[in-house]
């Protein structure tokens, strides 16, 4: 989801959520939030990814179950 901007182009939020099922059948849910950002939408997208990689990455390599 994501909000409008305010006057001075402060984007009040995007974020995402979602389920990830890891290649060894391993699942785990993720929320990533961008709040007060003057940055541009692409640029938010990016974060959010950028931070999903990061933890999909770490969680192929951590292996086994918690």
């Amino acid at each position: 989801g994501s909000s409008d901007r305010n006057a001075d182009g402060m984007k009040t939020a995007d974020n995402d959520a979602g389920l990830v099922i890891l290649p060894d059948g391993r699942k785990y849910y993720i929320a990533a939030f961008v709040m007060d950002s003057y940055e541009t939408d692409e640029d938010n997208a990016d974060i959010i990814a950028r931070i999903s990689r990061m933890v999909y990455d770490a969680m192929r390599r951590q292996g086994g179950y918690w």
